[in-house]
């Protein structure tokens, strides 16, 4: 039934189709409709033109034209809005080159050349802008390759080889090769250079393989060695031809060439012929991506005050140090960046510059009179760790299990004592009188003004020079350690030193009896050059002039082996060595803050390991924007 039925359907339709066609056929031999003509001239063309659609109300009915009408609106709607959100979605600011970034700056530059910049920070922040290294660190403050493209280290730990990246080239625009990182590194063992890295190098043979590899192979195994590869490399076609014994003479030294991201440009002094500003431009064929700051200039000044007030009045846009003292809420319109900082602050005790430092139990009275956390509150508010030893927390060698000396000063008076230290009253007196001061209640003494009375032994009183550098903070630490240090009867009188001629004047010749100043002791945590026998001389790091053969063995065995258990024994018995002698009295450890603008966009470092560091991603900074589709 159901079949029969499906057959006469068919079958109807059949008829009525025919019935259509005959009669469109009988229709063609009299005219044709409009409907026809658009047919026809379509049938030529897959796709009709602009003139053609018009035919199409005619081939369409009134309803039929309003929904297309309708469709072709909303098409064109959704289009558009489709294109905006295409637009906000993969449209992005993405860094312009252009913009000038001005940097405050407390120093002044001496020698921009990676053999020699380690113990000046301006030297270091410039260095680092202008000269490329094997290896850096990056904004995690974690060690990667610069001009390296990659390295390889041999089973005995003793070869790095490391293999150039390609295309490098000088600001000169030449090029640069592997003989260029072999003359670095011959110049820096060659003692007429007077390098602070000679000692590092000394032992080392570099070769080069090829023009863009090179290796070197050093006499015994020396865990820190990859972090020493972060300084700068010389171009030897400019140097090749300087005499090493006058090389901190040459101009080059202060108009630099290098491959990093920026470029010398000029620098501007005043009529006493000190450099006051530093100005640098972009490298436009520098390898990595950026820089994008078109102009950086850093302006030198001698405190913070004089770097503050620039900033303020607009002369500068932002300091590259920010003293502890100063609250960074307190700043408007600038972006405070803040940092632990692997550094120490300690006095530094020179026993060649005074017989009497060379008594062990003076140095052990002064550092149970002093008080850390009285000098953390006054100097700093507060905002800054003490610590007790010259390996920090966090590092390899770190230790609690050394006891600290505790902050004692009636202990410290009985040790002069009995050292035959007699105390000597004023002689008007006959005793001093006791009269409150700031502080003493923190302390815990009964007593009274600091200069109650002086000490003696034969002839020779008990007197010292502190000497520290023109800075806020450390001037108030120097008041409040001789505060502390006279009220056991240590005549002490200040030297406040400015900054920029602490190098030159002071450190340098080792002219102090006791130096408060703060070392930087970077990522790798080895002590051989601050407390090393033969760093005891400039250009060594050793400031408390400290020998000792014991403690020398420890820190050469230490930098013989990657094992990181033994290493921690060489360092704890180092420690401990230390603690026993007192050469020095390690203070406390400080963050380190800048300001930039908040125009400059693209910081992220992370983690510092020097000052200089703040810079490490200086090539991704960016001051204008442009737009660029991303999807």
């Amino acid at each position: 039934m159901i079949g029969a039925s499906l057959v006469s359907g068919i079958t109807d339709y059949l008829h009525t189709i025919g019935k259509k066609l005959s009669r469109r056929a009988a229709h063609s031999l009299t005219e044709k409709t409009d409907q026809d003509f658009v047919f026809e001239v379509i049938a030529e063309k897959r796709l009709p033109t602009l003139t053609q659609l018009k035919y199409l109300g005619k081939f369409y009915s009134e309803t039929e034209t309003l929904v297309t009408k309708a469709a072709l609106f909303l098409a064109l709607a959704g289009s558009l809005t489709l294109g905006v959100a295409l637009y906000k979605n993969n449209i992005v600011r993405a860094p312009a080159n252009g913009g000038e970034y001005v940097e405050a700056v407390i120093g002044a530059p001496t020698y921009i050349n990676p053999l020699f910049a380690q113990t000046n920070d301006v030297d270091q922040d410039i260095a680092r802008l202008v000269f490329s290294s094997l290896m850096k660190l990056d904004e995690q403050g974690q060690l990667v390759p610069d001009l390296a493209e990659s390295y390889a280290i041999d089973e005995a730990q003793t070869t790095y080889t490391f293999t150039l990246r390609d295309g490098v080239r000088w600001h000169d625009k030449e090029p640069l090769t592997a003989r260029d990182v072999l003359f670095t590194a011959e110049s820096i063992q060659d003692q007429n250079f007077k390098s602070p890295l000679y000692l590092t190098f000394r032992n080392v043979r570099a070769a080069v393989i090829d023009e863009r590899r090179i290796s070197f192979t050093l006499a015994e195994p020396f865990a820190p060695f990859l972090s020493v590869m972060t300084f700068g490399i010389l171009p030897e076609h400019l140097w090749a031809d300087v005499d090493p014994s006058h090389a901190i003479l040459a101009e080059l030294n202060l108009k630099p060439v290098g491959a990093g991201p920026y470029q010398f440009d000029q620098f501007v002094k005043d009529k006493k012929g000190n450099i006051k500003e530093y100005r640098l431009k972009r490298f436009n064929g520098y390898y990595g991506e950026g820089p994008f700051v078109e102009n950086l200039t850093l302006k030198f000044f001698s405190s913070f005050e004089e770097a503050y007030g620039a900033f303020e009045s607009g002369n500068a846009d932002g300091i590259g140090f920010l003293p502890q003292t100063v609250l960074p809420g307190t700043i408007k319109a600038s972006q405070v960046h803040t940092f632990e900082l692997p550094q120490y602050t300690a006095l530094f005790f020179n026993q060649a510059a005074n017989p009497v430092l060379k008594e062990k139990e003076v140095r052990l009275a002064l550092a149970l009179a002093t008080s850390k956390r009285e000098i953390i509150d006054e100097a700093f508010g507060g905002d800054a760790l003490p610590v007790d030893r010259p390996i920090l927390s966090g590092m390899i060698g770190y230790t609690e299990s050394i006891p600290a000396t505790l902050f004692d000063p009636a202990q410290a008076e009985k040790i002069l004592d009995a050292a035959g230290w007699k105390r000597i009253y004023p002689e008007e007196t006959g005793e001093a009188a006791v009269v409150p001061t700031k502080g003493s209640a923190t302390l815990g003494l009964p007593e009274p003004n600091p200069a109650r009375y002086g000490r003696e032994k034969g002839s020779t009183q008990l007197a010292l020079t502190l000497t520290t550098i023109q800075r806020e903070e450390s001037i108030t630490a120097s008041e409040a350690l001789r505060d502390m240090w006279q009220r056991i009867g240590v005549t002490v009188n200040l030297n406040i030193v400015d900054l920029a001629k602490i190098q030159k004047d002071i450190i340098k010749p080792r002219a102090y009896e006791v130096l408060l100043f703060g070392q930087i002791i970077g990522k790798d945590p080895d002590p051989y050059p601050f407390w090393h026998s033969s760093q005891a001389n400039d250009p060594g790091l050793n400031l408390a002039l400290y020998q000792n053969k014991a403690v020398d063995a420890l820190l050469e065995d230490a930098r013989k082996t990657s094992d990181t258990t033994e290493r921690e024994k060489k360092y704890n018995a180092f420690q401990e060595q230390l603690s026993q002698d007192a050469p020095a009295i390690v203070l406390y450890s400080l963050r380190y803050t800048y300001l930039t603008p908040e125009s400059i966009k693209g910081i992220s470092t992370k983690r510092i390991n020097h000052p200089s560091d703040r810079f490490s991603n200086i090539s991704s900074w960016y001051i204008k924007t442009k737009k660029r589709l991303q999807f």
